[in-house]
């Protein structure tokens, strides 16, 4: 009977759990097994990978990650389903990127069922509504997971354009929070202004209309007349 494999993500909705579809597989003697992180280019189109070749040096790169453990590999994106965003899919082949490299991240103690269980707990702090491509993504949940899994944080180059990203969508966001609290305060004193021009209009007004009823002015200069010539 040959050997089924977990479905691609994007033709099946994510952990039901068909994680362990594949049946048993191998196990090393020991009780520690291997944990690796499987990094691709994002949409696996050319201009990506040849920006890729030229930033990865730099520790930069737009990137696609996913944590191979127990034979298959676990990652987390968005999707039209509704529920939990981790996905699961036959190691190194992410059907919507292109495969670069490996990364190997060390050995875990979780087992095959705690790993399923592990999942089941993370599931509710993945929702697949939650993806953001510069805070939540792929390869946040990938650090997140080896950290549960016992291996530590993934290399730091992993997700630092989308850090750098959210870095300056931050900044971005303070600037326009800034720029319309300082535009409320000229909005406010130009309130003000504009309220002190009409009371000053309006008491002109009220001065003009007394002397036109009581003659005001005309009264005024005829008493300075008379004061002048006494």
């Amino acid at each position: 009977q040959p050997k089924r494999t977990p479905p691609l993500f994007s033709k099946q909705q994510p952990v039901a759990l068909p994680l362990f579809a594949g049946g048993p597989h191998h196990m090393a003697a020991a009780d520690t097994f291997p944990v690796t992180l499987h990094l691709y280019d994002v949409s696996g189109s050319a201009p990506v990978r040849k920006i890729n070749d030229a930033v990865t040096p730099l520790g930069l790169g737009a990137l696609h990650a996913g944590v191979e453990v127990h034979g298959v590999e676990i990652s987390f994106a968005s999707h039209p389903f509704g529920g939990s965003g981790i996905i699961t899919y036959v190691p190194k082949q992410c059907e919507v990127h292109v495969y670069r490299e490996s990364v190997d991240m060390g050995r875990t103690a979780i087992s095959r069922a705690g790993l399923k269980e592990l999942l089941q707990r993370l599931q509710p702090e993945w929702q697949a509504s939650d993806y953001d491509l510069l805070r939540k993504n792929c390869c946040s949940f990938c650090d997140a997971l080896c950290v549960a899994l016992g291996v530590g944080h993934t290399p730091e180059r992993v997700n630092r354009l989308a850090g750098m990203g959210a870095a300056v969508a931050d900044a971005l966001n303070s600037a326009r929070a800034s720029a319309a609290v300082n535009a409320a305060a000229i909005d406010e004193r130009t309130k003000v202004f504009s309220v002190s021009q009409q009371a000053a209009a309006s008491a002109a007004q009220y001065l003009r209309n007394l002397d036109e009823r009581y003659s005001v002015q005309e009264h005024v200069q005829e008493g300075l007349s008379q004061g002048l010539r006494l």
